[in-house]
């Protein structure tokens, strides 16, 4: 009998293997099972060998099936960009976005000395001034597909500065209450990729300021998973590839692995000591599942290691024995047989299922469960 692949529950930071189990394996194992040693007192054997009252059980049977362990990797939930505005101008800062203001194409950034420095939209930064005679080039062009967008150029927008860009310019600065120039100097515009929010303000209303001054954090509106993996969980992160993403709220959403970099030295947590991680940033599809989550903290499931034709059972049919160890109960035959308990090896765990082995357990072996 084949079970539908399944998936490890959370486990910090990586989840037991079979064959290769981590030492950490025996911690997680109590933990998760921990609930388990009340749920069971009642089943434990006692001194003088007489039955604990009787509580309602049922049985499964032991099945065959497949596993996928799972390597659950905590990480933070961030902006997806974060970047300082600084002036491009010199003078007297008279406007400035409040913290929380996502500010779009077309719209202003700052101003000072009441000029306006306007969000625009591209990947080029605005390396020189625009105007009629400029050598032909790719921002040229990028400036005239924001002014088609805004509304003020009807052309096809190419490499060329043209009579008609300066018209399209001085449609536009007339809309910004700005002399017709036609031309545009680079530190009245700022370009960028994507809308922009506002995030901590580094200067204020009134404040002098030069060129190349901090005014603001900005952050894009894009919110992704930040997170480091160990470098022997290296393999598990491919670009691409799918994970799954547990909330705060016990919540699971999508992901995909979106970046994973070069390999950096982490102090570690006691202040001694380093070790190589991995940084990894995960993208969510539904951005509305995080949108109040920034910098929270989250847990991601990474697929490890599919393991086939494992024993497996529901967790609630293990009865502790000791603080490590463990056994299934076979089902009585009558209400005064006395209770046989069957030691076991637990293996890995997922979505409420567990590995197990041992002398007696065979694939449709009955073992009792408590009654639901």
């Amino acid at each position: 009998m084949n079970l539908p692949l399944l998936t490890q529950p959370e486990s910090d930071p990586v989840a037991p293997r079979r064959g290769g189990r981590r030492i950490g394996t025996v911690a997680v194992i109590v933990i998760v099972l921990a609930a388990l040693v009340i749920a069971y007192l009642g089943w434990a054997p006692s001194g003088d060998k007489k039955p604990a009252a009787a509580a309602a059980v049922s049985t499964v049977l032991v099945t065959t099936g497949s596993m996928v362990s799972e390597i659950r990797v905590p990480g933070t939930v961030q902006y997806a960009m974060k970047e300082p505005v600084v002036s491009g101008l010199s003078g007297v800062v008279t406007e400035l976005p409040a913290p929380g203001t996502t500010i779009r194409i077309g719209g202003v950034a700052y101003r000072v000395d009441t000029r306006p420095v306007t969000v625009l939209s591209g990947a080029i930064p605005a390396w020189r001034d625009f105007a009629s005679g400029m050598a032909d080039g790719e921002d040229i062009r990028q400036l005239e597909q924001n002014l088609r967008t805004l509304g003020f150029f009807s052309n096809d927008p190419d490499t060329r500065f043209t009579w008609d860009t300066t018209v399209a310019v001085r449609a536009w600065q007339t809309s910004l209450g700005l002399e017709r120039t036609g031309a545009v100097d680079r530190s009245t515009i700022l370009f960028t990729d994507q809308d922009l929010r506002v995030d901590a303000v580094d200067s204020r209303v009134g404040a002098q300021v030069g060129a190349g001054s901090p005014l603001y954090q900005a952050t894009s509106l894009h919110l992704v998973v930040e997170l480091n993996v160990t470098s022997s969980d290296r393999e598990v992160a491919v670009v691409g590839s799918p994970v799954t993403v547990t909330l705060p709220t016990g919540a699971t959403t999508a992901g995909v692995v979106e970046t994973v970099a070069a390999p950096v030295s982490k102090p570690g947590t006691d202040g001694t000591g380093s070790s190589i991680v991995v940084p990894v940033r995960i993208s969510v599809a539904d951005q509305v599942v995080v949108a109040d989550l920034v910098v929270a903290g989250v847990s991601v499931g990474f697929a490890g290691t599919v393991t086939d034709d494992v024993l497996t059972v529901p967790v609630e049919a293990l009865v502790p024995i000791s603080d490590t160890r463990f056994a299934v109960e076979l089902p009585r035959k009558t209400a005064e047989t006395e209770r046989t308990l069957v030691p076991v090896t637990v293996g890995a765990f997922a979505s409420g299922i567990v590995e197990i082995s041992g002398d007696r357990i065979v694939d449709g072996l009955a073992v009792v469960v408590p009654a639901r």
